[in-house]
């Protein structure tokens, strides 16, 4: 069969699927630990596969919109950090205030649990603090 057959023949995948597990991803997901990544220039880096860190980038485009939105609203220019609840799954973000101002860094970690904010932005001071 052709590739092209191959590509016609299998549906692509949608939302709704599973990302690709590595070994990171399923311990993650078995123990529902929150999976961490970095972003800064318009690119989000994970070492839960790529599937994953594009459903980050993806959640990361909306608060980043969102941060800003409400930061004007409220006259603080820019919001330091957000977390999304989504049925079982948690989504955050926060500025890595030791990154360098002019390329600044943010981390972020979705994790499949509702995991309390104080929890979520713990392991992100901790994930900021680690590297």
């Amino acid at each position: 069969m052709s590739d092209t057959q191959e590509n016609e023949n299998s549906s692509p995948p949608t939302p709704a699927d599973p990302p690709l597990q590595n070994s990171i991803m399923k311990e993650a997901l078995e123990k529902g630990r929150p999976r961490y990544f970095r972003a800064s220039r318009g690119a989000a880096r994970g070492k839960s596969g790529r599937e994953d860190t594009e459903v980050f980038a993806d959640n990361l485009m909306v608060f980043q919109e969102c941060a800003l939105l409400i930061g004007e609203r409220l006259e603080m220019n820019a919001v330091a950090h957000a977390i999304v609840y989504d049925g079982e799954t948690a989504c955050a973000f926060q500025f890595d205030q030791n990154s360098n101002p002019k390329n600044p860094e943010l981390v972020g970690a979705l994790v499949n649990r509702r995991i309390p904010m104080r929890e979520m932005l713990t392991g992100l001071r901790e994930y900021i603090n680690s590297k």
